[in-house]
């Protein structure tokens, strides 16, 4: 069903407000971190004070398997990611009971204030139904769209939202780009990596002007220590200035003025700490070794806190403008 020039030109103009502090954490390129930093991420700005809720939109279920949950009870009750966005909610948005989506963290150590909306094993399979629906009339493409922004609208009270993403376009990545306030990158430095984040930006530089979340900048995740510090090797150095020639060439006037030519929003190093706190599922002592510190380098919990302090400061910036 062609929908007429006149009604998909209202459509796409259509302005929904977001929700002031979502965020999507993305990448082109698999493998670099993402869910590693989301699950870092909620954890310390929960631990900060905020409420902040986490969505795993991921088919792999990493951020799920992170926080605590068995990988067989994933998906086992109705209450996923899954089931919140199946086209049949699409049309019945004002009768969804979002709250029942929230979930407690598994993980005993975790702070009370963070919360999570599981993953599911057939969230690909969603992905093939939304087709299935845009193909048998396109008007829902902008249904999801503006389903995805309400939805995270009535998680109002939480301060933070952070979505984890797959690797691929898909229809539900594209919705929470577009639902999400801001986006930001995780990569690591060698250059197949680096350049997932040229490519994630040429993707979200499509999306309408009305739609599309401003970036937060790019963590460089699994960099090596030398003398206490978190970079240098000529690897990094070079993938630190790919990024930054790359970025600074797809920013909008509003992103120039808040990043600038400074793309890295924090150094995260390869740690066996940070595995071990990812794999311990529901009971996480290694959330207290973040804290070590090895000779003069900076703990876990220190480089944390600089990216939570680099987030909260852009996004304080990109309010002013």
């Amino acid at each position: 069903m062609e929908i007429p020039s006149a009604v998909k030109e209202k459509m796409t103009s259509l302005h929904i407000e977001k929700h002031p502090k979502s965020i999507c954490i993305a990448n082109y390129k698999g493998g670099v971190g993402k869910t590693t930093i989301t699950t870092l991420l909620g954890y310390y700005l929960a631990n900060k004070g905020y409420k902040v809720l986490l969505l795993d939109i991921d088919p792999q279920c990493s951020l799920s398997l992170a926080v605590g949950f068995e990988i067989e009870k994933v998906s086992k009750t109705d209450n996923t990611i899954y089931h919140l966005v199946t086209p049949n909610k699409w049309h019945k948005a004002t009768k969804v009971k979002y709250q029942e989506y929230i979930n407690a963290i598994p993980d005993i150590y975790a702070p009370k204030s963070l919360k999570i909306i599981k993953g599911a094993f057939d969230v690909d399979q969603l992905d093939i139904e939304i087709i299935r629906e845009i193909v048998n009339n396109e008007s829902t493409e902008y249904m999801l769209y503006n389903y995805c922004k309400n939805m995270l609208n009535e998680y109002d009270d939480f301060d933070y939202i952070l979505v984890d993403c797959p690797p691929n376009k898909m229809y539900l990545t594209q919705a929470m780009l577009r639902a999400c306030s801001y986006y930001m990158s995780v990569t690591i430095p060698d250059k197949i990596s680096v350049y997932g984040m040229p490519r994630l930006m040429t993707w979200v530089n499509q999306i309408p002007s009305n739609e599309k979340p401003y970036l937060l900048g790019c963590v460089l995740n699994t960099v090596n220590r030398l003398g206490g510090h978190e970079f240098g090797t000529t690897n990094q150095k070079n993938a630190e200035q790919e990024l930054v020639n790359t970025i600074g060439g797809k920013l909008n006037i509003k992103e120039k003025s808040v990043i600038g030519g400074k793309p890295i929003l924090a150094h995260i190093p390869r740690l066996d700490v940070i595995s071990r706190f990812l794999s311990q599922g529901a009971i996480k002592i290694a959330w207290f070794d973040l804290n070590d510190r090895a000779s003069e380098q900076r703990t876990v919990s220190d480089l944390m806190m600089t990216l939570v302090k680099s987030i909260e400061n852009r996004i304080a910036q990109y309010a002013k403008i």
